[in-house]
């Protein structure tokens, strides 16, 4: 693509974020960082409609964006605007306001909705990715236990464990001082390997209350999903295409609230390591004409999360693609600030 072809494609990109309308040839000419006549504009428009880059909506003489339009706009030509210090100060108070795990995760959506007027969402840190700060178990009744994994981040993971034999208070405990030996700042994957380890060896080495503690161990660090929070979808009804369309509607809501392909879709930024974009079908959600910009967050340099925002594939990317960074990067702060505590 040449130099013309590709100012001209930016141009109608920006054109029809910030308008929602096809955009004419007219209208791109006329601009000063494009500086053609019409016809070659409409020449242009052409040869990037046959490269699938551009479509003609109906019988508009305008041409708006398709999916691979964008894709190549947010690789090749897009120009990210830093945030305004306003916008840093209020990502900053959001987060450093938040006492707890689950009310940082809240603002952090919050946060991204109410400055990008799309749907903010987090996942909360990923429990085979945290590490291990201790484990305790608390007594109950009829022959069961609570075990609470708590993370270093300051996540706390619950789970109800039924006792093949009973086991006193003063046991529990015993067996949570052992175990926090073996799995104290691991992750829940290698505590997983280290009890495992421990329970193949030979029994005879193991006192009976060593082996019940690994056993009680491999059950507790087997955890649930991560929860995912969403604020603003509301927001969807802003987009003229989807407000239009009640079925779209409908179906969207109906997979953001199962929330596990949304889930799937922050699950690979997570393995990416790095900021990524979803246009159109691959994010695989079920409304094509959405876009996902999502960032992985950190905890002491490890990747532990997932946040990002969902809107119309024509949202402003040079604002949403750095304001979805601050917020990870502010996030993993917050969680490093809140261990050293």
């Amino acid at each position: 693509m040449d130099d013309r072809t590709r100012r001209v494609l930016a141009a109608i990109v920006r054109d029809y974020i910030h308008g929602g309308e096809p955009v004419g040839s007219h209208a791109i000419a006329r601009r000063p960082d494009v500086d053609v006549s019409s016809a070659t504009v409409r020449s242009v428009m052409s040869d990037l409609e046959e490269m699938g880059l551009l479509q003609k909506p109906h019988t508009s003489a305008g041409r708006i964006p398709t999916a691979a339009g964008f894709r190549y706009y947010v690789d090749a030509l897009l120009r990210v605007k830093p945030p305004l210090p306003e916008e840093r100060e209020q990502i900053a108070r959001r987060a450093q306001e938040a006492t707890q795990l689950d009310g940082l995760m809240t603002a952090a959506s919050r946060v991204l909705h109410s400055l990008t007027r799309h749907a903010g969402v987090i996942a909360s840190p990923r429990p085979q990715s945290e590490r291990l700060q201790r484990i305790e178990f608390l007594p109950l009744r009829e022959g069961r236990a609570l075990a609470v994994l708590v993370a270093q981040s300051g996540a706390v993971h619950n789970r109800l464990i039924a006792l093949q034999q009973p086991l006193s208070a003063a046991q529990l405990e015993q067996a949570a001082n052992y175990l926090n030996s073996l799995i104290a700042d691991r992750t829940l994957a290698e505590a997983r390997f280290r009890l495992r380890a421990e329970l193949d060896r030979d029994r005879q080495e193991l006192g009976e209350l060593q082996a019940r503690a690994l056993a009680l161990g491999a059950e507790a660090v087997q955890v649930e999903a991560p929860t995912v929070h969403i604020e603003g979808q509301s927001s969807f009804l802003d987009d003229k295409a989807l407000a239009h369309d009640l079925m779209k509607i409908r179906a969207l809501f109906r997979a953001l609230d199962e929330k596990e392909q949304l889930l799937a879709v922050l699950d690979r930024t997570l393995a990416a390591e790095e900021l990524r974009i979803f246009i159109g079908a691959e994010s695989g959600i079920v409304e094509p004409d959405l876009a996902i910009v999502a960032a992985p967050y950190r905890l002491k340099g490890e990747v532990v999360g997932a946040l990002g925002v969902i809107g119309p594939t024509r949202m402003d990317y040079s604002r949403v693609v750095p304001l979805v960074e601050l917020t990870a990067r502010t996030v993993g702060l917050t969680l490093d600030a809140k261990e050293e505590v």
